[in-house]
């Protein structure tokens, strides 16, 4: 695998492949994720093409004309099956094979972790979320919507509770698995969102919108600019926090929702009505520990141990669909790449050592200008060049950073 942004590597020849994979990571249509010049080198590579998106819900339009001028053979996406034609329909995209895939399957290695038992983790609801941009839609703001009216109506329930929005207070890695470990129940909502904006159009008005009237409502922006479209693909789908409670043998309280067909309320998760009127229900067996271990040991056993839940299922099926679609005369016309070869392919060269070295010097020119010139000038005035500098810079620095190899 090689990493890149914007450029392939300058020693890379695409002709030692059978098929390139572009991953989710790498936005098709933007220049500074996949460049033109990058473009046209996989448009004229003849072995197969496949590319994996999500976010799906944003530039549809560019994201379809970069595929066909790539000239992609097998899209994997998390649009649920029957909403694909809507999104990719076969007239833009004819000899596509489209696979619908998850954002996220089960890490094993989670199902070897010792747990505490329900009744002496120290949490008992816990969340994390953000509030994402209003042009996502209804479905969007159900992630901000439910840590936000949980814990309004739980003030009086004698909960310990553990809900933020905050960006410094999101986790990662290991501090998340902490986390959800300490958690008796997390809250939960289906992942994806409720608009499609295949032009771009419904993000500029609402953004533009949101710049001349700070604080404007949801509703207001919605009923202006995307009520007669909210709603009418789906992107719902189960989200991989899903996964890792479940393994976790955390108990899920969320909205009433499909979840991929994964997971079935009452069942392998606490349903909680989305105008919250069963809350007292939901808390009933939050402080009921032999009726939340029952429906945490069945999404234990059911959805995190299903095997068609793991990684493994997912790489197995995209073997299968790879080889499937792969044709004799996609093969490589020269040698295979070893380690090594990756290496030295992937080592950047003049070009973008220049590059970098170029950013180097901007920066350090523009901490040598606080640190000297206006080291001993006032405090306001500091902060007036500082925000000057910071507006002129942007761009360059932006672009520069792009350009880093």
């Amino acid at each position: 695998m090689i990493s890149i942004f914007g450029d392939l590597p300058p020693r890379l020849d695409l002709d030692h492949f059978d098929a390139v994979i572009v991953h989710y990571s790498l936005i098709a249509c933007n220049d500074s994720y996949v460049s033109s010049r990058t473009r046209k080198a996989l448009a004229n590579f003849r072995g197969l093409k496949a590319i994996f998106i999500q976010d799906e819900y944003r530039f549809v339009d560019a994201t379809i004309a970069a595929m066909r001028e790539i000239g992609i053979d097998v899209l994997f996406t998390c649009v649920p099956e029957q909403e694909i034609e809507k999104v990719y329909p076969a007239g833009r995209l004819p000899a596509v094979t489209k696979v619908n895939v998850l954002t996220g399957y089960v890490p094993e290695h989670l199902l070897e972790l010792d747990v505490e038992p329900y009744e002496k983790r120290r949490i008992d609801v816990g969340y994390r979320a953000r509030k994402v941009p209003a042009w996502l839609g209804e479905l969007g703001q159900e992630k901000y919507e439910i840590g936000r009216a949980f814990r309004e109506q739980a003030a009086n329930d004698g909960l310990t509770l553990d809900i933020s929005f905050r960006e410094e207070d999101r986790l990662y890695g290991e501090n998340w698995t902490e986390f959800v470990r300490s958690c008796k129940a997390m809250l939960g909502v289906e992942s994806g969102a409720s608009v499609f904006d295949f032009t771009g159009e419904i993000q500029q008005a609402v953004d533009a919108y949101e710049r001349r009237n700070p604080g404007a409502q949801f509703r207001t922006l919605k009923e202006l600019y995307f009520a007669d479209v909210d709603g009418n693909i789906s992107l719902n789908q189960i989200s991989p926090r899903c996964f890792e409670a479940a393994a976790l043998r955390t108990l899920l309280v969320m909205y009433e929702g499909e979840y991929s067909g994964r997971m079935q309320a009452w069942r392998h998760y606490v349903p909680l009505m989305k105008d919250h009127s069963n809350h007292a229900e939901v808390v009933a067996v939050l402080k009921d520990p032999a009726r939340a271990r029952e429906i945490i040991e069945r999404a234990y056993r059911e959805v995190a141990c299903n095997p068609d839940n793991t990684f493994r299922a997912f790489v197995a099926k995209f073997d299968e669909v790879i080889s499937a679609r792969f044709r004799a005369d996609q093969s490589a016309s020269l040698p295979y790449f070893c380690d090594r070869d990756f290496e030295i392919a992937a080592a950047p060269g003049w070009g973008a050592r220049r590059r970098w070295i170029k950013r180097s010097i901007i920066e350090r020119c523009y901490r040598l200008l606080f640190s000297t010139v206006l080291g001993r000038a006032r405090p306001e005035t500091r902060e007036l060049v500082h925000a000057w500098l910071k507006t002129l810079l942007h761009p360059l620095r932006s672009v520069l950073a792009h350009l880093k190899s």
